[in-house]
């Protein structure tokens, strides 16, 4: 699957793809998280490959990526994150993605180790004012690392809807 149509089924899903460039979680486009790239358009953004991908989060569907910063915390999502059928990760920490859309779009909260303040997990939505302009990189992109991100096998670009307040009580378990 190119670049471009890749773009253009998170569109049909109703997500915001972004470009990132290549092997970065970084957009350069000045403006991003106000682009709404559309079926139309999709191939004068994601034309050139390699090029990365990244989605909106906490746009008007409440998209939201819970992001598993260790292996305890992608253990425990096995077990206490509600169903999804977006999640994805790349070889090295496979699982690490988990997307929904809540209701209401809710702000992004870190969830810190105690002991050592580094970050276990992160519910990623709306920035701390209420604004969009977080988004996460997906696939098919390439981590700066140099792996592959690849959505779990039978997996795709199908989060799962949910009430804000049920995703936020499993998140801090």
């Amino acid at each position: 699957m190119t670049a471009t149509e890749s773009a253009v089924r998170y569109i049909q899903c109703g997500f915001h793809p972004i470009p990132i460039p290549s092997r970065s979680k970084k957009p350069e486009l000045a403006g991003w998280p106000e682009l709404r790239i559309t079926v139309e358009t999709a191939v004068r953004y994601f034309l050139n490959e390699p090029i990365n991908q990244g989605i909106i989060l906490g746009d008007e569907y409440g998209t939201t990526d819970i992001d598993l910063d260790c292996p305890e915390a992608i253990t425990a999502a096995a077990h206490l994150l509600p169903e999804t059928r977006m999640i994805f990760g790349r070889a090295s920490k496979p699982r690490s993605h988990y997307f929904y859309r809540c209701d209401p779009p809710t702000r992004s909260r870190r969830y810190l180790d105690p002991i050592d303040k580094g970050c276990l997990v992160e519910l990623r939505c709306r920035k701390g004012d209420g604004a969009t302009g977080l988004q996460t990189v997906v696939p098919p992109s390439i981590h700066e690392c140099g792996e592959s991100i690849r959505f779990e096998q039978g997996l795709g670009p199908h989060p799962a809807n949910i009430d804000a307040d049920n995703l936020i009580r499993a998140v801090s378990w």
